[in-house]
């Protein structure tokens, strides 16, 4: 219980201190008021299983090092790619602080994925969700594979040489289609074109979704902030979801899937050199 109140008492306090532009604390009300709600969803899972991330401090922790490391890789793609996402406003006059508070602010993301997806799981797990599609083999062929690799290394080129907001669609899934068939080769069970192939809906469904919830959270709070990110995608501006195109929300789900992917990658390079640092000792 601990947990759930010290996250309740986080994102009040961040809401209070944003809404009243109390500085330095309006400038990181992004970054407090998601370490309240990982806080928060991990007191409510531990409570309900008895276990959590947080259970588990190096995976815990590790989660934030790797979120923090993948999203200075999105935010380099942003300002190389033909045309640009997004760009920050009203960050703190200090370099260095504008630095910190933003690091800490990409070290949330992949916590706040995972810890969502585990909440949604144990809601899914009241329901029974089977899928009846025989693969016949597919995402076990190997040219099947390769194609989805090549496939993944076009979508994360061409938005570097076309200058079209549409190609953020590809940014998104590139790396999906890049990354999956790496791991699958590489016999992990917890990738995603091994959950399709061992029928576990119920995760992916967990994960597909915690996309849209935190999508969801980051553009609530984002509109309010007075740091804050601004799109500078045209596309169907019309149709918003807060300050984000109906078009660009969707892109949550797959986004998802994607930093489950990335995760899955570090842990296997990890997993791979703590195996040939123990052969070169032995």
């Amino acid at each position: 219980m601990k947990r759930i109140y010290f996250g309740i008492l986080l994102i009040i306090f961040s809401e209070i201190t944003m809404f009243l532009r109390i500085k330095p604390f309006v400038y990181w009300f992004t970054p407090l008021v998601w370490i309240g709600y990982i806080f928060l969803v991990d007191g409510f899972v531990f409570s309900i299983k008895k276990d959590s991330l947080f259970e588990n401090k190096k995976k815990f922790f590790l989660l934030f090092v790797i979120s923090a490391l993948i999203w200075w890789m999105f935010e380099y793609i942003n300002k190389f790619v033909k045309f640009r996402g997004w760009i920050y406003i009203n960050l703190p006059p200090n370099e260095l602080e504008a630095l910190t508070m933003g690091t800490l602010a990409f070290s949330t993301i992949f916590p706040a994925i995972f810890e969502t997806k585990d909440l949604l799981s144990l809601f899914l797990s009241h329901f029974d969700l089977k899928i009846n599609l025989k693969w016949h083999g597919l995402i076990s062929n190997e040219f099947f594979l390769i194609f989805l690799f090549s496939l993944g290394l076009i979508f994360i080129v061409l938005p570097f040489t076309i200058k079209t907001p549409w190609l953020w669609a590809f940014v998104w899934t590139g790396f999906i289609l890049l990354i999956d068939p790496i791991l699958y080769l590489s016999k992990n069970k917890k990738c995603i074109l091994s959950l399709i192939e061992r029928r576990k809906i119920k995760t992916l469904l967990s994960i597909f979704f915690a996309g849209y919830i935190c999508g969801f959270l980051w553009e609530f709070w984002n509109y309010w902030a007075y740091s804050k990110w601004i799109y500078t995608i045209p596309i169907l501006e019309e149709i918003k979801v807060f300050e984000i195109p109906l078009v660009g929300f969707l892109a949550y789900g797959p986004f998802a899937l994607e930093i489950y992917d990335f995760y899955l990658l570090v842990r296997f390079v990890e997993w791979k050199l703590e195996k040939i640092k123990f052969e070169f000792l032995a």
